[in-house]
Order: structure tokens, then sequence, then C-alpha cells
């Protein structure tokens, strides 16, 4: 990449998997490399996506736009916190889900007529081995919570249509919640193997075929154990 060209990034990490890190950078691999390097991280980050922005000046503007949308939507959004001072330090991390940050991403590459510029990362053998590794210890910390996931606990209704986090023109409906069932195909499944069944179909298995089914589908743009708890 040539000095007067910087990417707009989107970083994720499984060790916060509720968050994702949106900045700018001229060197990537400097980037990664600085954030990596920290013993308290258990795993390392990985690029979910990356928007090439002509011009530092341009780079900083649109690296702006992005949060001022984000902001727009919901400020809560944003890490932010006070240093012993008392000054607030607005950090680069959202509570956001990554095809959301990633749909924001696409609207001003549209918008700007680049969208050529965008790109999704692949992730490498390792960083889905870290994946893997962190969704079964999440799993078994809910499962010593004893936190189990219905729609209705969500405010998901019997009828409604989820959406496969990987491929969002996959959607399945809901039609059972003990446990919870979807229809996909004009079969019944439960959602872990349903996500592992479309994990497979898009080449995206682990070898452990153990998913938390909740976490791969959405419900209104939000991945479904990240919704609110409502009152039933």
């Amino acid at each position: 990449m040539s000095q007067d060209k910087g990417l707009i990034y989107i970083l994720t990490n499984p060790s916060f998997p509720n968050y994702q890190k949106i900045g700018k950078t001229v060197d990537l691999k400097q980037r990664l490399n600085g954030l990596n390097d920290k013993s308290c991280l258990p795993f390392s980050f990985r690029v979910y996506a990356t928007y090439e922005v002509a011009g530092t000046d341009m780079l900083k503007m649109v690296e702006e736009q992005i949060f001022k949308l984000i902001d727009q939507v919901d400020d809560t959004l944003r890490a932010r916190e006070e240093n012993d001072k008392g000054k607030l330090r607005e950090r680069e991390f959202f509570a956001i889900d990554r095809e959301n940050a990633y749909a924001i991403l696409e609207s001003v590459a549209t918008l700007r007529g680049d969208l050529h510029n965008l790109k999704k990362g692949m992730p490498t053998k390792k960083e889905v081995e870290e994946a893997e590794i962190a969704e079964v210890v999440e799993q078994e910390v809910e499962r010593q919570k004893g936190v189990r996931f219905t729609f209705a606990n969500k405010g998901i209704p019997m009828g409604a249509k989820i959406y496969f986090v990987e491929d969002n023109s996959i959607s399945v409906e809901v039609v059972g919640d003990m446990p919870p069932v979807a229809l996909f195909e004009g079969k019944k499944w439960k959602l872990s193997p349903l996500a592992g069944e479309l994990k497979k179909r898009n080449g995206t298995a682990w070898a452990s075929n153990a998913y938390q089914g909740a976490q791969y589908f959405t419900y209104n743009g939000t991945i479904l154990t990240r919704l609110p708890d409502v009152e039933v």
C-alpha cells in the first residue's frame, strides 16, 4: 500500500466477542503487532474487514464520519471511561455486531463510490482454532451459570424470522421454544445442530462441531444472545 493510502479496519477478538474494534491505520501489520503484543490478552486480534481510503486527511474524515454514524444510532455503543483525573476517554471499541459494523462501512463505501475497496478478511487456521476454544469456554461459563436461552426471554415471537450470521440471505422460522426450535428446509432443528449444518455448508465448520446455536443467528440485526431479556 502506498503512503498516501490507509485503511479503516474492523478487528475482532474472541476475548471480548460483544465488542468490535473500529479504527484507521496506514500500516495494518504494525497495528496488529502492537495490539497483539500483550500478555494480558488470551486471544489475538484478527481482521474482519478493511476499507482502503486514499489520502490521510480523507482517512481521518471517513473514520470520524463512521464514529458519528454509530453515535447517532446509539451513543452508548462506544466504550468510554474516565481517567484518574476525571477526563473522558473514548476508545475504538463498539458494542455492535460485526455484521452491523460491516454494513456501516458498506454504506459509506457505496456512497463514496468505491465499494471495491471494502474487503472481508480470511481467518487463519490459528484464528479459527482460537475462536473455537473461546466458544467452548463461553458455553461452559453459560452452563455453570445455569443460563438457558429461550426465544420468549428475548421477546422473539413464534413465526418470526431469524438469520444466519454468516449469510443474511439464509433465514429460518421460529417454531418452538422448549427447547428453541427453528424450521429450515421443511425440517425442525435445534439451534446448535442447525448452526453446525449451516457452517458446514458455508465451509466454516469447526473440528469439534460444538456451537452455542443462539450466537449464530440474528433477530432485527442483533445476535440472539446479545438481545436484552424481556419480562415474560
